[in-house]
Formats: C-alpha cells, structure tokens, sequence
C-alpha cells in the first residue's frame, strides 16, 4: 500500500500542474487497478509459501519413534487421524525454478517441462559430484597412458628429476621420486608387480578405492616383494609366493614413491625403478619392461569442468563390470541417458542441462573443498591447517555412512587413497598432509598481495617434511617456477633463522632481503592454497605437542 501511495503523489503533482482532472482521475484509475493485481499476486505468493512452510512444519513435528521406542508404544502417544485431516501442498508452488501450476491437481504444460528440466539438472548436478573419485582416476589413467605414452602395463614413467609444474596432477608432490603405472586386467588377466624395497605407496581402482598398499605400510613392510592383481571375474588358481589382491575393476592405477635422499636423482632414480620394478601378466611371466623419465613431460590428469565429463561416465560403466557401481547408481545413470551397453546421445536440451550440471558441480565443489563445513575439519582448533582427510578416513565412513562432503573435499584437490595418509600411524611411518585455504586473519588467500608461513624449530619428521603452493583453479602446482616448494632436503636448504625456525614466503615478486630458497612465486589476480607434507611424522606431530603456526599476511 506505501508503494501505491507513493506512486499517486508522484501522479497528482505531475497531472494536476500540466492537464485536466479528468486525465488524472483515469491515470489514477488505472494505477490501483494494476497495483491491486500486483498485490493480489504477492498475496497468493505468500499463501503459497506459508502452505509449503506449514507443511513442512507438520511433517518436523509429527516424527517416527526414537531408537529405543517400539513402534506399538509410540502409537498409544498419539492422536489418531481424523477424516479430512490430511493437507495437501499447494496447487500453486513459487519455486526456485520458477511458478508450478497444478489446476486441479494435474501440471499444466508449462510446469512439466520446468519440472523435467529441474529434476534432470539436479540429477545430473549430483551425479558429477558423486562420480568425480571415478572421473578422477580415469583421468589419471588416461592421462598417463596418453601423454607419458605408457601403452602397456609394463611401460613404467618415472618423474626421476621430480615432478615438475607441467604435470596437472591435482596437488602433485614435487619434492617425491614417483612412478605412475596403469594396470588393465581386462586386456592382461591376473597381473603381477614386483616391487623393490624402499618403495611406498598406494594401489587403487578404477573408482578410486584402495586396494592395498606397497611399502611400509603394506604386506612387504618395505622390504619389496611380489604382489599379485586379479581382476574381478577370476576363478582359477592362486599360486603361492605372491601378496595377492582381488580388484572390483578391471582399470587399476598406482603412483608409488622413492625418497630421492635414498636413490637419487635422474639415472641414478631410473637405475633404482629399472632394477627393482617389474610388471607383467602372470600368464606370461617376466616381460621387456620400459622406464620412461617424464620430469618436464606436460600431462593433463584432471577431470573436464563440462559436459563431457558426462561421456568419460558413460565411458567408465561400459568397460568396468556393473557390480563396481551397483544398480543404485546405474539407476541414477540411466536417468539422465547414460546406460550400458547403450549408446549416450544427448539431445541439444540434455546437453544444456549436462552444461549447466557440471557448472554446478564445480561451483558445488570449490565451495565444499574451499570453506567445508565438516565438524572438526581443522587440525589445530586456533589454527586453519585442514587434513584433505577431513575426517582422517580414507573411506570417508563416519558413524554409518559415507560422509559426500569429506569425500568431496578430498576428491575435488587431491590424488591418492590410502590409510597411510588418512589416519595415525606408528612413529616414523607413513605421511601426513595438512593444507589452508586462508590466512591466520581467516581471509582466503590473495595472490597480489604478500604471505610469510613461519615453520617452528624441530619439525618432527624421520625423513623430511616440504611446504608446496597450489593453483586454487586448476588444485595443481602453480606454473610460476619448475618446482614451487620448499623443502627440508632441498639444496640449497632454506635459510634458517636464530631461533632454528623458517620463514617461507608467498609473492608475486621475491619479497627485499628474502633468500630465493626461502620464498614461492604465485599467480597474480588469483589464490592459492599451502599444503604442509610430512614424511614419516613422529610422536611430537601425533599428539600435536609441535604445532605449525597460520601463514600470515605481511602488512
């Protein structure tokens, strides 16, 4: 009503100086006949909404029994229901997605294409969240296969020289020796992967679960051994003298890891992968195999940001067996087109949406990965160091469930599942990672502006710990310099100060009066984020006696 009032003092000063009262009775006429629609309008909105919410309210209030409650003993506290009693939603629904019509309690046209279109966009929306682990890997495995050339299970690629700021690996390691290897039990069978001692890290499959691990941590306790993959339809025989693991997927992917103080760099790293790692097929027995150095090769790992990453899923179904993502999932799948053993031809409305889900997803994703609302997330409770393991589970199980969020957070920057890096080990083994996203000001990182991380005196680490910056877009290595990290075993080290701590620092520029070892270049216009690794974390790290301190920004 304010509103209509104000419109008519505008009206009679304008009519009344310049034309007739009649002119200005039919403007005004006309006015309270539009506002009066308009109010009538607002008002059927509200009345909707108020339904929905009391619906709503109707639905919290009337719960199901407690845990303990038998089901016949609720019922003796309750009313029993009364004819008529039940209260349909609205005929009319102002939604998100725009005004629903059910004249009659049927649809109209109109609002069963907006409904379609809606549930395909969530659907699809969802499905790019709950795939992404999946995703993740086949770009892993298709990107080494693809741009490190490894065209057999026995092509090894090592990053002998470390792995540099022209791989796109999502929070790649640059401080690690690493090998990529891709296992495809379909084409190979039973497949066996000797290793050396020495060597560490995860086997996982074609959904990014953990098989098992290698190393200290695994059947051979570091010492080396032979471990054998079975794919997931074998029924013959096992031989003996293998660690053997049965794998749900045919596609298997592992990036194992050397220290580089133990083997070295370059042809001594090769010479330790080329007389210790060997795969073959168990049917044919030792095989040529080929070790390739892939240091400053550029590979592309991550998962497309578009509708294609609907194709990589129709893709992923067809050549893995069903029971890997059980009917549940395929169920979803095939909502939205994507069927095994069927073509996926998206028509021009599909594709819009599938368009749109992926943009989503990814808005979906920074937002969880970024600023999570996990309980506990943080580490430290004054601190803002975060485990991409936000609930130090590898599985993501948490009181009965899969926590999707934790599972997000993880998946959305991160490679690799395994135990060893999700939950606490015995002193001196395995390895943690701890990132943030802000700084101790709990402002997110800006790369115009400059940071100092002070890392305390001692850090309790059998082996070494490094300080790595991450591109906040693509979640890898920022491309500033071949290697953006500092790292205890690095040479030079870093400059250490009286007091035995570090300061390390974030810039565009090197900061006056900073040793280059001691500072990270990042990308202008745009954040990053800081991980902290620590390689065989000691007591002191386990039960948080030595804490990192925030990076701060320098004002």
């Amino acid at each position: 009503m304010d509103q209509i009032l104000s419109k008519h003092n505008a009206i009679m000063k304008k009519y009344l100086s310049k034309h007739s009262i009649m002119s200005y009775l039919t403007a005004l006429a006309i006015l309270l006949t539009f506002s009066c629609k308009e109010e009538t309008k607002r008002e059927e909105a509200k009345a909707s909404t108020a339904s929905n919410i009391a619906s709503s309210e109707v639905m919290l209030t009337k719960q199901m029994p407690d845990a303990e409650t038998s089901i016949f003993d609720w019922a003796k506290t309750q009313t029993p229901f009364k004819s008529g009693g039940f209260k349909p939603a609205a005929v009319t629904m102002n939604t998100r997605f725009g005004k629903l019509e059910f004249p009659g309690g049927y649809p109209t046209e109109e609002t069963i294409q907006k409904v379609y279109d809606e549930l395909d966009l969530q659907k699809a929306t969802q499905l790019y969240l709950s795939m992404y682990p999946a995703l993740s890997m086949k770009g892993m495995i298709e990107g080494v296969v693809r741009d490190y050339g490894t065209h057999s299970s026995s092509h090894i690629a090592v990053s002998a020289d470390r792995l540099d700021s022209k791989a796109l690996w999502l929070t790649g390691n640059t401080e690690s020796i690493y090998s990529m290897v891709v296992f495809d039990l379909k084409a190979d069978g039973p497949t066996v992967f000797e290793v050396p001692g020495g060597l560490m890290g995860p086997v996982d499959d074609a959904n990014f679960k953990f098989l098992f691990d290698i190393g200290p941590t695994g059947m051979d306790k570091g010492k080396g051994g032979k471990y054998l993959i079975l794919p997931p339809d074998y029924e013959g025989d096992v031989p003996e003298g293998y660690f053997v693991f049965k794998s749900p997927t045919y596609r298997v992917f592992s990036f194992v890891r050397a220290n580089a103080a133990d083997i070295g760099f370059g042809e001594g790293a090769m010479d330790y992968f080329r007389e210790g790692c060997k795969i073959y097929p168990l049917s044919t027995g030792p095989r040529e195999n080929t070790y390739r150095n892939v240091t400053g090769v550029p590979i592309n790992t991550l998962v497309p940001e578009d509708a294609r990453a609907f194709a990589w899923m129709h893709e992923l179904i067809n050549y893995e067996p069903a029971d890997a993502f059980g009917k549940e999932r395929l169920g979803e799948l095939a909502s939205i087109g994507i069927e095994k053993g069927k073509p996926f031809n998206p028509d021009e409305r599909m594709q819009r949406i599938l368009a749109k889900a992926a943009e989503q997803g990814v808005a979906m994703s920074r937002v969880i990965a970024f600023n999570t609302r996990v309980e506990n997330a943080k580490v430290y409770p004054d601190r803002n160091w975060e485990s991409p393991y936000v609930i130090n589970n590898s599985t993501f199980y948490e009181n009965d469930y899969i926590n999707l969020e934790a599972r997000t957070v993880f998946h959305f920057t991160a490679d690799g599942i395994t135990p060893a890096m999700a939950m606490q080990m015995p002193e001196g083994l395995g390895s943690r990672y701890q990132t943030t996203y802000k700084d101790s000001d709990d402002n997110f990182f800006d790369g115009n502006k400059t940071y100092k991380l002070n890392m305390p005196p001692g850090v309790p680490v059998k082996l070494f710990w490094s300080v790595t910056v991450y591109d906040n877009l693509n979640r890898c290595v920022v491309n500033t310099m071949p290697y953006p990290s500092i790292s205890s075993q690095q040479t030079p080290p870093p400059v250490t100060n009286d007091d035995g701590s570090i300061d390390i620092y974030f810039s565009v520029k090197q900061p006056a009066g900073v040793e280059k070892q001691n500072w990270v270049e990042v990308i202008p216009d745009q954040g990053f984020f800081v991980y902290i690794r620590y390689y065989g974390p000691l007591n002191a790290f386990n039960n948080k006696t030595w804490v990192p301190n925030d990076v701060d920004l320098v004002k």
